[in-house]
């Protein structure tokens, strides 16, 4: 009998040599956990593991200022009503010059406010100050709820120190405070001091202060189940074509750089968007954003435009896949109609070192258009199968969501091959999955999926998910 077992074992180490292990062509989802909770948005992630084991992630997160905080932004923050003859103010040390202060102001979701915001140039002491005279005021009424007041003097303004105090309040208003101390300030409530820093921001020069989105970086070392804390590693550029926002990150890396696609808009509503992209020789950046005919500077503009419906999505959320020396550059194009909802691909040489500049485009390769609630497609190679893969969300935002598995022999054409409905979270959106730093998939290797969930909109946890090949 022992001999049967010797030569079973031998039959089967031949099989696997010969043949290689055969994984699942569809994986099945496993048990997960959040791996962050509300607060607001991690959304549409990149991922890649690392041949050392350890993971990098980033994410859409939730925008906010340029420019200096006057406020530290890692500690609690509480709105602080005002009324009647309230006052909120902040003596602050400009250590360069700047052009103006803005301060972000909670109406608890009211409109019919009013506040006034004066700048003076600190003299001694508080009191003093005030009776010294301003530099500039201005008044505002009917603002919406945490919107940014900003005040200059319409030109630069020498490093130095300040005051600005928010007066006169009007119904519903008030003022951010943070429980921290920024160094260099020092707030005030009613003309007396406090603890806390109040929620302000300088500005270096007159182009637009708030934005919505920007992107966060994270590094886990066991498998997801903890994380470094999240950097905000890229952000618009200010007074440039995608100084609205930064979103929807796609992470790969090849020849020494990685580059990180992303998602931004010139149009208010949030439509008419282009997919750009930029690149770094670090996970968590500097980075350098494509120009139009090389790489860094502070005139961004898109790798992929959108000419079609102002109204519709247009062009973004990409992700990449380095393949046969080729690059595979996936991107959402949306311009209503027959191509609502559709992922496109373009190719360029990875050897090229302003590939986007040189980029061969297919047409579309996945369309999800009579797919309800569907999103944007996080592409993979799997490199058992020889095929592309790619998944997206379907049911989006509903108690119904659950995700599509797609598949293509060439990169090009794609064809829907299963979905996913068991362990998911309910109204889940924008998911990614897992791959090395080309985009490949190995099943041999512990595999993820993530993605946002939660019935309230931009209030939503993201859920991390083991893959089983």
């Amino acid at each position: 009998m022992k001999y049967f077992f010797v030569f079973l074992i031998l039959l089967v180490t031949a099989c696997n040599h010969t043949i290689g292990i055969s994984y699942l062509e569809i994986p099945v989802v496993m048990p997960g956990w959040d791996i962050y909770i509300a607060g607001n948005y991690r959304y549409g992630p990149s991922i890649i593991l690392n041949s050392d084991g350890s993971i990098d992630a980033w994410f859409a997160a939730a925008g906010g200022t340029q420019g200096k905080y006057l406020f530290p932004d890692s500690s609690a923050k509480t709105a602080v009503p005002l009324s009647g003859n309230m006052t909120a103010s902040q003596m602050f040390t400009a250590t360069e010059s700047f052009y103006s202060v803005g301060i972000s102001c909670p109406t608890w979701g009211t409109t019919n406010g009013g506040l006034t915001l004066s700048l003076y140039q600190w003299n001694t002491d508080y009191n003093t100050t005030i009776l010294k005279g301003t530099i500039a005021t201005k008044t505002f009424t009917g603002f919406a709820d945490n919107s940014l007041l900003m005040i200059s003097n319409n030109e630069l303004l020498p490093a130095g120190e300040y005051l600005w105090v928010l007066s006169q309040p009007q119904n519903t208003v008030g003022v951010w405070e943070y429980s921290g101390n920024e160094s260099g300030t020092q707030s005030y409530l009613n003309g007396a001091p406090i603890t806390g820093s109040y929620s302000a921001s300088l500005f270096p020069n007159s182009g637009i202060g708030s934005f919505w989105d920007q992107i966060a970086y994270r590094r886990s070392t066991d498998g997801g189940k903890t994380w470094t804390t999240d950097q905000m590693v890229l952000k618009p550029t200010m007074g440039s074509r995608d100084q609205l926002s930064v979103c929807d990150p796609g992470v790969a890396e090849w020849g020494g750089y990685y580059y990180l696609g992303y998602t931004s808009t010139e149009n208010p509503n949030g439509t008419n968007n282009q997919a750009y992209i930029c690149r770094s020789t670090s996970p968590s950046g500097p980075w350098e954003k494509w120009n139009g005919s090389g790489w860094g500077g502070d005139k961004p503009q898109p790798i992929i435009s959108y000419t079609g419906d102002s109204t519709c999505f247009g062009a973004g959320e990409p992700c990449m896949v380095v393949n046969d020396s080729k690059i595979f550059f996936y991107y959402t194009w949306d311009a209503g109609g027959t191509d609502a909802v559709t992922t496109r691909v373009a190719t360029a040489d990875e050897n090229d070192e302003n590939w986007p500049a040189h980029l061969t485009f297919h047409g579309t390769a996945i369309n999800k258009t009579n797919i309800p609630g569907s999103d944007h497609s996080d592409v993979k190679y799997r490199d058992d199968l020889k095929k592309f893969q790619a998944i997206n969300a379907a049911s989006r935002l509903t108690s119904n969501s659950y995700i599509i598995l797609w598949e293509s022999s060439d990169g090009f054409t794609f064809t829907q091959i299963g979905e996913f409905h068991n362990q998911l979270k309910p109204y889940l959106h924008n998911c990614g999955w897992s791959g090395d730093a080309n985009g490949h998939i190995d099943p041999s290797k512990q595999q993820y999926i993530s993605y946002a969930y939660g019935p309230t909109w931009g209030v939503w946890n993201t859920f991390w998910q083991p893959l089983e090949y």
